[in-house]
């Protein structure tokens, strides 16, 4: 008898359940929480939060999703620092695309123009001399080493997307 009367809950449980309407924009839930940060800045994130939305400040702002970034509300070129091969991320396959560009390879697919004529490759400046050369590819290399995070050009910093910093293992 118990059981019978536990299982016409359970079902209108589930009835009531499935009467709902759901939607989440991302589909996507946070499986994992910490601190990230570089020099500059500060990220923390709960377990279970969404993985969606827009904060900002005065200064800041900071939009979480599949496409997250970091902005500093400057007008400009928008692009990520180190993202040579134009995948929305800097990893070792742009130090792959930018060593296969100076033998002779395909340009790079973002171009700006960085200061007023000068328009240029970037995203490949990673050690913040405001041109793209093979020290670029070095530094690449050696920030994967554990080295410093990219510089982007002074002149020309990104506004939109940022370079995220690798969190170092305790």
């Amino acid at each position: 008898m118990r059981i019978k009367i536990l299982l016409v809950i359970f079902l209108g449980l589930v009835i009531s359940a499935a009467a709902q309407t759901y939607h989440i924009d991302w589909y996507v839930i946070g499986s994992g929480g910490g601190h990230s940060q570089s020099s500059n800045y500060q990220v923390d994130g709960t377990i279970g939060q969404l993985i969606v939305g827009h904060s900002s400040s005065p200064s800041y702002q900071i939009d979480a999703g599949f496409w997250t970034g970091v902005t500093t509300g400057q007008s400009g070129c928008i692009y990520v620092i180190g993202d040579a091969n134009n995948s929305s991320t800097f990893t070792g396959l742009d130090v792959t695309y930018s060593v296969r560009f100076f033998k002779g390879g395909p340009h790079p697919v973002y171009s700006c123009e960085c200061t007023s004529g000068n328009t240029w490759y970037v995203s490949g400046d990673v050690n913040g001399s405001c041109t793209f050369t093979g020290l670029d590819i070095t530094y690449m290399v050696r920030y994967f080493k554990g080295g410093p995070a990219a510089i982007p050009c002074p002149d020309c910093p990104p506004a939109g997307f940022l370079a995220p910093h690798p969190i170092p293992e305790p």
